[in-house]
C-alpha cells in the first residue's frame, strides 16, 4: 500500500462519518496487516450495503481495491452493489471474472450468482414470448454470447417477424429490471416505428444522439434523418389544427408564417395561411371560382409572408 495501513483505515473511517455513516467494523487501531484491513473493508461494505447505502459500500471497495489490497471478495461484493445501484450487466461481468477462480466456494458463489442474474431477466422475457405464441430463438442460445447481445438479436428477430409488440415489450421490461443497454433503447424505438408510432421513437432518438457511443449515435442521426421531419410536420400540424378549433385566428397566423419561413413553396401552409387571414370566406359555385379563390388565397399569404421579412409588395 501507498501508505500505512492504519492510516488508510483512520482516513476511510474519516471519510465515512463525514457521509453520516458510524463505521461498524473499521478500526484503525486494529488493522495491524493488510490482511485485517481486507476483512474490516468487506464487512464494512456488507453493513453498508445491508443498511441500503449501496453507494457508499461500493466507494469503501473501490477504494480498498486502488488501495492495493486482494481479495476476490472484493470483486464479489463490489457486483453486489452494482446489483443493489441497478448496474446488472457492470455486476454480472464482475462474477463472470470469478467463475475460473482456484477458491472453489468462490467460483461456485459466482457461478450461482450468474445464474441467478441471467434468470431474473429470461423469465420474465419467456413469459411474455410465451403469451405472444413466440418461441425464442436467441436468447437460450448457450454459445458463450453474452446474455443481453442474445436478447438484442431476439428483439430483431421478433420484430422482423412481424411481432413488433412482442419486441417493444421485451425491450421495455428489459430496462425495467434494470438491463439498460443504450441499444435496448435502440431497438424499443425501432419496434415503434413498426408500430406507427413514430413521435415516441423520434423522443428516443433525440436522447440517443446524445450518447459517447459514436455507433449508436451515428444509428441515431440515421434514423432521425428517416422520421424526424415528418414527426415534426404532423406535431405541428396538430397544434395548428388545434389553435385553429379554439379560434386562435392570430396564434395560428403566427405560427404559419415561421412555418414558411422554412418552408415558403408550401402550398398547403400557403392555402392554410390564406384561409386564417380570410375574413368571411364566400362559397364557391363552381370549379373556376374554387381555383380562382385558391389563387387569391396563396396571393394573400405571400403578401403576408413578404410582409414578415420586410419585403416590398406588389400591387
Amino acid at each position: 500500500m501507498a501508505i500505512g495501513v492504519q492510516d488508510f483505515a483512520r482516513n476511510l473511517a474519516l471519510g465515512l462519518l463525514s457521509q453520516q455513516w458510524q463505521p461498524q467494523h473499521l478500526s484503525p487501531s486494529k488493522a495491524r496487516d493488510a490482511e485485517q484491513l481486507t476483512q474490516q473493508c468487506l464487512l464494512e461494505a456488507i453493513a453498508l450495503r445491508e443498511a441500503g447505502q449501496a453507494g457508499l459500500s461500493l466507494e469503501v471497495l473501490s477504494a480498498a481495491e486502488q488501495a492495493g489490497l486482494q481479495s476476490p471478495w472484493l470483486l464479489d461484493n463490489q457486483a453486489r452493489a452494482l446489483v443493489a445501484l441497478g448496474q446488472r450487466q457492470a455486476a454480472l461481468a464482475l462474477w463472470q471474472r470469478l467463475l475460473p477462480h482456484s477458491d472453489a466456494a468462490l467460483a461456485r458463489t459466482a457461478q450461482e450468482m450468474v445464474t441467478l442474474q441471467e434468470q431474473g431477466l429470461l423469465e420474465p422475457l419467456e413469459e411474455l414470448c410465451r403469451r405472444a405464441g413466440w418461441r425464442p430463438q436467441h436468447i437460450h442460445r448457450d454459445d458463450g454470447t453474452p446474455l443481453l447481445q442474445r436478447v438484442l438479436e431476439e428483439l430483431i428477430a421478433s420484430r422482423e417477424a412481424g411481432a413488433a409488440e412482442l419486441s417493444l415489450q421485451m425491450a421495455r421490461e428489459s430496462q425495467r429490471l434494470d438491463w439498460t443497454d443504450p441499444w435496448l433503447r435502440d431497438n424499443e424505438a425501432r419496434a415503434l416505428v413498426h408500430l406507427g408510432r413514430e413521435a415516441e421513437a423520434v423522443a428516443i432518438w433525440r436522447d440517443l444522439r446524445q450518447h459517447s457511443d459514436g455507433e449508436l449515435v451515428a444509428a441515431a442521426e440515421d434514423m432521425l434523418a428517416l422520421y424526424e421531419a415528418a414527426v415534426e410536420l404532423d406535431q405541428q400540424a396538430e397544434q395548428l389544427a388545434g389553435l385553429q378549433r379554439e379560434g386562435r385566428r392570430d396564434e395560428a397566423e403566427v405560427l404559419l408564417v415561421q412555418l414558411l419561413l422554412r418552408s415558403p413553396g408550401d402550398r398547403r401552409l400557403l392555402l392554410q395561411l390564406g384561409e386564417v387571414l380570410e375574413d368571411s370566406p364566400a362559397p364557391s359555385t363552381n370549379l373556376l371560382s374554387s381555383e380562382l379563390r385558391d389563387d387569391q388565397l396563396i396571393l394573400a399569404a405571400l403578401r403576408r409572408l413578404a410582409a414578415a421579412v420586410g419585403a416590398p409588395q406588389a400591387t
